[in-house]
C-alpha cells in the first residue's frame, strides 16, 4: 500500500502549480507487492495526476508499476517529467495543507470538543467551524474527525 501521506503531499503540491504544469509532475516511490507464491518484491511505484478537462481539479490518478531497479530510494520524491528534476518534499509541504485556523480548529476537535463549544471558545459563528471541518475533510481527503485527526497527526500537524 502506498503511504497515504506521501500520495496527500504530492496531491498538494501539485494543486500548487500552475494548471499549464500540473501534468509535469508525477510522484515516485518504492513498495513491496506479493506475486501469486507469495514472494515478495520491490517495485517501483509512480503516480500521474490528470487535470479534469476545462477545469481547475485533479480528475483521475493513473498508477504505473516497475520492477526495482534503484534499490537506493528510500522515501518519496516528486519529479519534474519534463526537465527530470527530483522534488524532495518535507514536512514544510505537509504544513501548507492546512491554514493556521483550520489546524486550530482540528485541535479542538482532537480534544473532543463539539462545534458549539468550538464556535463560543474562537468567538466565530457554528457555520463558520462547519465550514472548516468540511474544508479539513476535504483538504485531507477524509469523511470524518476521527480520519482527519489520525492524518493530522501522521503529518505532523497535530
Amino acid at each position: 500500500m502506498v503511504c497515504f501521506c506521501s500520495v496527500l503531499a504530492c496531491v498538494h503540491f501539485v494543486k500548487r502549480q500552475p494548471v499549464s504544469r500540473r501534468s509535469d509532475f508525477h510522484l515516485v516511490n518504492r513498495l513491496r507487492m506479493k506475486d501469486a507464491l507469495g514472494n515478495l518484491y520491490w517495485v517501483m511505484h509512480r503516480l500521474f495526476y490528470i487535470s479534469a478537462p476545462n477545469e481547475n481539479n485533479l480528475w483521475l490518478a493513473l498508477c504505473l508499476y516497475s520492477p526495482m531497479v534503484d534499490m537506493t530510494m528510500d522515501s518519496y520524491r516528486v519529479i519534474n517529467s519534463c526537465t527530470g528534476q527530483l522534488i524532495q518534499l518535507d514536512e514544510r509541504d505537509d504544513e501548507k495543507i492546512l491554514s493556521a485556523r483550520e489546524k486550530q480548529v482540528l485541535r479542538l476537535i482532537d480534544q473532543g470538543m463539539m462545534s458549539k463549544h468550538i464556535a463560543d471558545m474562537l468567538s466565530i459563528s457554528i457555520h463558520t467551524v462547519s465550514r472548516h471541518r468540511q474544508e479539513i475533510f476535504k483538504k485531507l481527503q477524509v469523511n470524518n474527525s476521527i480520519e482527519a485527526c489520525r492524518v493530522a497527526k501522521e503529518l505532523h500537524l497535530l
